[in-house]
């Protein structure tokens, strides 16, 4: 590899043809669905999974709190699997398969050789970050995936060079930002790295302009729907940082970051360096730690960054790789050593994004505590526990009465398990389940989910609990402890919905 000149070159004896490189990456998918596919559907929906399904059967232009893409995705998996759990998780392991096949892309295109390519492919699929895209279907994959598209394809604008791709760099933008707004934070970085070194040239050229067009419109129509809903996503934002900032310390950012991405950081940290070394490639260095400190001074949650880990971790795998040529027993030796403080961290960060271990055994243990699978577990309960209350009204009470769910997992869970328990399509006014309701709600007898005694004491005249809010495995998630109550409104519920039930905060 030659770090001066104008172009960067390769070492051709140690490459591998496009479709080698492909079939590394594959194999590389393969180990990580290997291991994660025994497990796609343990513990059963996750709360924001509920949410989704449910957008999916609403497809529209935007939504509170995320754009349309992951809901049009939804869309078609209904279509196709109806509410099928697997479907929808498929397209999150399929997502994070064609991540690692560009990780391995990315290494031959820094002139890697197969075991480079393999190291970086097989060393991104096996982080518990990427893992976990088979344990819930999120937008955080789709952003995933168009973060490292996006940096495959500048990679390749920067290195080659080849400026022919700056459109496609714009759709890849357009795209992602219709699947996760935080790719907004990659452009941002990647804007800056170029300015301030000498690429800077480049963003006078008319790619970066085309690029930035396409992506904006490809934007357009949820910038309408935003326009047209009076930007609930800015309210949204603001409540959802400021609950991040409150429970990701300085030091959770930190640590989550060794624990979710493993000792691959310390091949982020080289890549890092080797890109700097390389004046074409330099912007791509600055990049990640760029990012890396946005989101900290933001305070923004943990996995926010990793998608930029991507090129680095490719490029520092070539650099290592490159290292242990001649190769050297002490060499070999701190390489294992470093995979044997892998294994011990992954030992203990897997079950937590993984659900390998029994429910019954994950309810004893203490990543309870963390992570998101509590929340895939008692949501039958809680319908079982509605449907109950639902059956303590009496006849009359019954024909003019409707249940209302405080957040939006708990209406996704009373609308997929409802039916079968005899129970009307809830509703709820928590983000965008605030538009999924009839036009008149003449109703003033509510079975209230979720909510608590002092939002029940202003909205009813009279109310009483009748439930609280468990599963059998008594797991403290979010929902354990809450009620469930009777409620008979001051008015009918179509005059307050707007300013009492309808909410954009997380």
């Amino acid at each position: 590899m030659k770090s001066a000149g104008s172009s960067l070159t390769v070492d051709r004896t140690l490459q591998t043809t496009a479709r080698q490189t492909l079939l590394v990456g594959l194999l590389a998918g393969a180990l990580k669905a290997a291991i994660t596919l025994p497990f796609i559907e343990r513990y059963g929906w996750n709360r924001d999974e509920l949410y989704f399904l449910e957008a999916a059967k609403h497809p529209a232009l935007g939504y509170v709190d995320f754009p349309p893409l992951t809901a049009w995705i939804g869309w078609l998996v209904h279509a196709v699997a109806g509410n099928s759990l697997v479907g929808l998780r498929l397209t999150s392991l399929a997502t994070s398969v064609a991540a690692i096949v560009l990780v391995a892309l990315m290494a031959r295109e820094l002139g890697g050789s197969r075991w480079a390519q393999g190291a970086a492919a097989g060393l991104f699929a096996l982080t518990p970050y990427i893992l976990a895209a088979s344990t819930i279907f999120h937008p955080t994959w789709f952003d995933m995936l168009a973060w490292t598209a996006l940096l495959y394809l500048v990679l390749r604008v920067l290195g080659r060079p080849e400026p022919r791709l700056w459109p496609l760099v714009g759709v890849v933008a357009g795209i992602g930002l219709e699947a996760k707004y935080t790719l907004a934070m990659l452009i941002i970085a990647l804007f800056a790295a170029l300015l301030v070194t000498k690429s800077r040239s480049l963003l006078v050229t008319a790619g970066p302009l085309v690029a930035a067009s396409l992506a904006f419109l490809l934007m357009v129509p949820n910038l309408v729907w935003q326009v047209m809903h009076g930007w609930p996503s800015v309210e949204f934002f603001e409540s959802q940082n400021e609950a991040t900032r409150s429970d990701t310390s300085p030091a959770t950012y930190f640590g989550e970051q060794l624990m979710f991405f493993g000792l691959g950081l310390i091949c982020v940290i080289v890549g890092v360096v080797w890109l700097w070394r390389r004046p074409r490639l330099r912007p791509l260095a600055i990049v990640p730690v760029l990012v890396f400190a946005l989101y900290f001074l933001e305070g923004g949650r943990s996995y926010y960054p990793m998608p930029a880990y991507s090129l680095p971790l490719a490029a520092g795998c070539v650099a290592i790789t490159g290292w242990l040529r001649p190769r050297r027993w002490w060499k070999v030796g701190v390489v294992s050593a470093l995979a044997l403080c892998q294994v011990g961290i992954s030992a203990f960060a897997i079950p937590q994004v993984v659900p390998v271990k029994s429910t019954a055994e994950f309810a004893r243990s203490s990543d309870t505590a963390i992570g998101i699978l509590v929340d895939e577990i008692g949501w039958p309960e809680l319908t079982q526990q509605t449907a109950r209350a639902w059956r303590r009204l009496t006849p009359a009470e019954r024909s003019d009465a409707v249940v209302v769910a405080g957040n939006y997992g708990e209406a996704g869970a009373l609308a997929l398990y409802g039916p079968a328990q005899g129970l009307p399509q809830p509703l709820s006014g928590h983000l965008s389940w605030q538009y999924w309701r009839p036009r008149r709600l003449p109703q003033r007898h509510v079975i209230a989910v979720g909510w608590s005694y002092g939002g029940l004491g202003e909205l009813c005249r009279s109310s009483r609990v009748v439930e609280l809010i468990n599963n059998r495995w008594n797991i403290a998630n979010e929902e354990r402890g809450r009620t469930i109550a009777i409620c008979e409104l001051w008015h009918p519920l179509g005059e307050i919905w707007d300013e009492d039930i309808a909410r954009n905060e997380l």
